[in-house]
């Protein structure tokens, strides 16, 4: 683990004291849209990768492996605040050194289907517990599947102008990675969200065939969407993610889609401004889909 010591420490956007934040992936989509949410809000960074890196002004790189507790021991200690995602090893070490820090997890919108055996929705139920249980001011945002899961289709696009998934007839109120970071910033930085759980969905609910629709628009191809029977994805996606996640998949868009479609006014009501529609985030993300 590589940690910066003897930090510089900066002024938060609503007080005068002054805050560090760790952040879990801080390379992925929600991670990385939240440091320079933070930077924004002058607060100081402590960014997590397996790997050293280069960060921006005001980012120190902290190296470890959020399935290593080990790697990050001592990374939470001292700070005012730390995001986590859920289900991974080095929760319970975080948590610990955290102390009464605040915690911002990111959760999933099917933590309520945890009760009736969903593995998926179990461990962001048992991550939940632990940050509650933990002694830190915690916030927690559960959101429906992000628009950035788009990318999933990139080896397809690649192929050819056919895109097949499953559950092809379920709307999904997709949120854009951005307003979930900006909803976490917000937590950790403002008074008021402490012990609240924040439902989180995009302003639209979107079939796969709508989904691509808007990329073909956007990338200007001429896109065609197949939906995979449930029979054949029965047989093929315990082989790409395991038996237990699954029967999770087919429990959540079969079963009980609401988790999934339903339409949230989080956004709005903590941000002041409306969610970002899939259109957009594809716009902004072209690069990522040629």
């Amino acid at each position: 683990m590589s940690v910066v010591r003897g930090r510089m420490r900066a002024t938060g956007a609503w007080h005068d004291q002054t805050m560090d934040v760790l952040v879990m992936g801080a390379t992925a989509n929600v991670g990385g849209a939240l440091v320079e949410l933070l930077r924004a809000r002058e607060v100081r960074v402590y960014a997590i990768s397996r790997e050293a890196r280069a960060w921006r002004d005001g980012v120190e790189g902290v190296v470890g492996d959020a399935n290593d507790p080990a790697s990050l021991a001592g990374a939470a200690a001292g700070m005012d605040g730390a995001f986590l995602m859920s289900g991974y090893a080095a929760e319970a070490q975080l948590l610990a050194d955290l102390g009464a820090g605040h915690a911002a997890l990111l959760s999933s919108s099917s933590v309520p289907l945890a009760d009736s055996g969903n593995a998926m929705a179990a461990y962001h139920r048992d991550s939940e517990e632990a940050v509650k249980a933990s002694g830190a001011a915690w916030t927690i945002v559960r959101p429906c599947s992000m628009q950035s899961n788009v990318t999933r289709w990139k080896d397809q696009l690649d192929a050819g102008e056919v895109i097949r998934a499953p559950f092809g007839d379920v709307a999904v109120a997709m949120t854009d990675p951005a307003d979930v970071a900006a909803v976490l910033a917000t937590a950790l930085t403002e008074p008021g969200h402490a012990g609240e759980t924040y439902r989180v969905s995009g302003p639209e609910a979107l079939t796969p065939a709508d989904q691509v629709a808007i990329v073909a628009e956007v990338l200007g191809r001429k896109l065609r969407f197949e939906a995979v029977p449930d029979d054949e994805a029965r047989a093929t996606l315990p082989g790409q993610v395991g038996q237990a996640y699954a029967d999770a998949q087919f429990d959540i868009f079969r079963d009980h889609p609401q988790y999934e479609s339903e339409i949230h006014p989080t956004v709005e009501q903590v941000l002041g401004r409306p969610p970002g529609r899939l259109r957009g985030w594809v716009e902004r993300n072209r690069a990522r889909l040629l």
